[in-house]
């Protein structure tokens, strides 16, 4: 059976507004995934575009519906942040590619560094 591709229906600022609807679409036999919902606990969530409710392609339309009948719907936005591209970049890197995105923000993050560090020292020398 082919798996379908997810679809963000609603992003939250606050968990507890997610899992109401999350309870909803599920109990009218919607199956739902939650990205992000971590990193709303961090300073960086706002960044990442907050809490995404995602359901399956194939439920997206129903689910919208009911998002919508329920008054809580925040469409996501159509331009993708810069920390979203960051993730889809920083996922190819070889050894990185499978750690958490904080790690790899904070890896790249101490890498320029050491590149810096290793300009300076030259440029002294």
């Amino acid at each position: 059976m082919k798996e379908d591709k997810l679809v963000t229906v609603a992003t939250f600022s606050y968990a507890p507004e997610m899992g109401l609807v999350r309870s909803k679409l599920e109990s009218e036999g919607i199956e739902c995934f939650v990205k992000d919902e971590l990193a709303s606990q961090t300073y960086i969530y706002n960044a990442i575009g907050g809490i995404k409710l995602q359901v399956r392609e194939s439920d997206a339309e129903r689910a919208a519906k009911i998002v919508n009948e329920m008054g809580v719907f925040q469409e996501p936005a159509t331009k993708e942040s810069r920390l979203n591209a960051f993730d889809r970049i920083s996922r190819r890197v070889p050894l990185l590619g499978s750690l958490n995105l904080a790690v790899r923000f904070f890896a790249f993050l101490i890498l320029i560094a050491v590149v810096l560090v290793l300009i300076y020292i030259l440029a002294v020398l």
